[in-house]
């Protein structure tokens, strides 16, 4: 395990880079409120974004998506909303 810096704090890498550089598979982003937590999160976010990673932001649907890709599913996918309701 690596010990990564908040986007925020000085020192690299940071939690943006691990995501922009393709360090890491998924990023689990959970926000409580402090304008500079807010901060990070959207960087985050965005780097995910940008490199096509899937970024959660509910520990429910992080941990939905970890169950099913334990039980072999072999992974899952996402459609636009208006799909789902067809």
């Amino acid at each position: 395990m690596t010990t990564v810096s908040k986007a925020h704090e000085p020192g690299h890498p940071n939690t943006v880079d691990i995501v922009a550089d393709g360090t890491v598979q998924a990023a689990v982003n959970t926000v409580t409120g402090d304008r500079t937590t807010l901060e990070d999160g959207f960087e985050i976010r965005r780097a995910a974004a940008e490199v096509r990673i899937p970024c959660f932001t509910s520990l429910d649907t992080a941990r939905a998506a970890v169950e099913s890709l334990a039980a072999g599913q072999g992974g899952y996918s996402v459609k636009p909303l208006p799909e789902y309701r067809a």
